[in-house]
């Protein structure tokens, strides 16, 4: 395979980022029809930081700054929601190209380089986390901007260069590495102990200073802007989620990510690459990506979906890597052959997400409006819209009772948890599985007749506090966009909202006894109660 001209990557870069844009942007409105409450989520934090908040400094989330900052940047600007979504994904993918262009013409022969470039610009750009699922989302696409950046990384430390420049080589695994750690921090740890042990490994010392100076140069420009105490904040907001009972694991445990029957092949797969590149004769190559192994798959337990993206960046490494010159190993094989079948393997088992990445921006270019409803109010937000058939047909699943008292016995002991409790008294057993929007809304219209609540922070003891985004109440100082458990702003809440059918029952079921362990200097009395929620306000003491 020959070599790319600079020109060309460069071109084929920009012409694919183009068509992104071209597909995003000419619609004229996001519509979402999948992941709704993560949509939710991220308006909530880019409308606050758009309004001079900062994260974990003025409310609680364990999602890095450079996550939010290029939608809320483009919100400040005055762009609507939608818009300012689909131009902060191509802000990001933008500014990435150089390091992208360089990663791949600095390493790869024209072909894989091509197929890198496109996949690292696809995978910013998408319009769905990944999977298999075809739908319009934009759901945890903080984790594929993280992804991204750990490819580029991939990249420019398991293969060696053909084009040599250690500045710039320290300058984007810098830029790279500090992106993580201000985004998705696990992705961080995951992956730096395989870049210094790769630029060990090839004594590129320069690269590792430059990489060090980078990074350092990124963290003194956010002390400088949020103050030092931004870095402790982020540290207790990591903390929390840590230990959080809500979600220890976004998806199937680690075992199941291991030796699971979704799992096994793929991870078979990256051992036997490891073990023809030895044989190969690629010794560095084999040793880095040996410790990037468990890196895989850490970050495909933390996130939700667990979508191994990795297979498709070893099948890159596995046809860059092939050896010129016929090698057999022990068992008669011909390694170069076996690392291309290998990569094809590689690839035909992402291939599903793959499909689904490429063509989801076609697919929500082509999506009829008809059906959607306009989320938030104003002229200004009428770029974002979900589907009213998931929004606004409210549903929820709730647990039967049975009145023979010995088959009752066996229910409660096979139940994982006890029925929540508000000051004594049980409450529903239910969990709403559609029509959130609605649910929202019209919990917000209810405390807006109630002339106190104007003004004044609520404390939701679920999943969201995004209340305000409907009505009169003010967004909560300390408050997590995502509740994960602590206190997250419900000791300076005016009020306190019980959902009777939350979406997280875990989460009502943690905040309550938070609220019952600080009974007596919350001093709480019932304001009113409804079909969907009770109300509690907090009395001065």
């Amino acid at each position: 395979m020959g070599r790319p001209s600079a020109g060309l990557v460069a071109l084929f870069l920009v012409l694919v980022l183009a068509i992104q844009a071209g597909l995003m942007l000419g619609k004229g409105v996001l519509l979402i029809d999948a992941h709704e409450g993560d949509a939710l989520h991220l308006i909530q934090i880019i409308l606050r930081m758009s309004a001079g908040q900062w994260p974990h400094l003025d409310f609680t989330t364990p999602i890095g700054l450079l996550a939010f900052v290029p939608v809320s940047w483009l919100v400040s600007l005055g762009l609507g929601v939608g818009h300012a979504i689909m131009g902060g994904a191509l802000l990001v993918a933008a500014l990435m190209l150089p390091a992208i262009w360089w990663a791949a013409w600095s390493r790869m022969p024209t072909l894989p380089a091509l197929l890198f470039g496109a996949f690292v610009v696809i995978l910013i750009t998408a319009l769905v986390y990944g999977g298999g699922t075809p739908a319009a989302s934009i759901s945890m696409y903080y984790n594929r901007w993280a992804w991204a950046a750990a490819a580029i990384i991939v990249m420019l430390t398991v293969l060696p260069p053909e084009r040599y420049s250690q500045t710039l080589d320290g300058l984007f695994l810098g830029l790279c590495l500090s992106f993580l750690a201000l985004s998705k921090i696990t992705f961080l740890v995951a992956f730096l102990p395989g870049v210094l042990l790769a630029l060990v490994l090839r004594r590129q010392w320069r690269a590792l200073a430059v990489g060090l100076i980078t990074g350092a140069a990124v963290a003194g420009i956010v002390t400088l802007a949020a103050g030092p105490g931004f870095w402790m904040a982020y540290v207790n907001d990591l903390r929390l989620v840590a230990s959080s009972g809500i979600r220890p694991q976004p998806g199937e445990s680690l075992s199941v990510l291991l030796i699971g029957p979704s799992f096994l092949a793929a991870n078979l797969v990256l051992l036997l690459a490891i073990i023809l590149l030895r044989q190969a004769g690629r010794m560095v190559e084999g040793v880095v990506l040996l410790l990037y192994a468990p890196a895989f798959v850490y970050v495909t337990w933390q996130n939700w979906g667990n979508d191994p993206k990795w297979l498709f960046l070893l099948a890159l490494l596995l046809l860059v890597l092939r050896p010129d010159r016929h090698v057999n190993n022990g068992l008669g094989w011909d390694v170069g052959r076996s690392m291309g079948v290998l990569a094809l393997v590689a690839t035909a088992l992402i291939f599903p997400t793959l499909y689904n990445l490429t063509f989801s921006d076609l697919r929500h270019a082509r999506l009829s409006s008809d059906g959607f409803v306009q989320v938030l109010k104003g002229d200004r937000n009428n770029d974002l819209a979900m589907k009213r058939a998931r929004m606004f047909d409210p549903a929820g699943r709730t647990e039967l009772t049975m009145s023979d008292p010995a088959i009752l016995a066996q229910v409660e002991k096979t139940r994982k948890r006890p029925r929540d409790q508000l000051f004594g008294q049980p409450l529903p057993r239910c969990k709403l599985e559609m029509g959130l929007l609605a649910v929202l809304q019209q919990m917000a219209r209810d405390l807006d007749r109630i002339p106190a609540t104007a003004g004044k922070t609520v404390f939701a003891t679920d999943t969201f506090s995004n209340l305000w985004l409907f009505g009169a109440t003010r967004p909560l100082p300390g408050g997590a966009p995502w509740y994960y458990g602590g206190d997250a702003g419900m000791s300076s809440a005016d009020f306190i909202l019980v959902p009777l059918c939350p979406l997280t029952p875990r989460a009502r079921s943690l905040a309550l006894q938070r609220i019952s362990d600080q009974a007596d200097r919350l001093n709480l009395r019932e304001v009113t109660r409804n079909d969907l929620f009770i109300l509690l306000r907090r009395l001065p003491d």
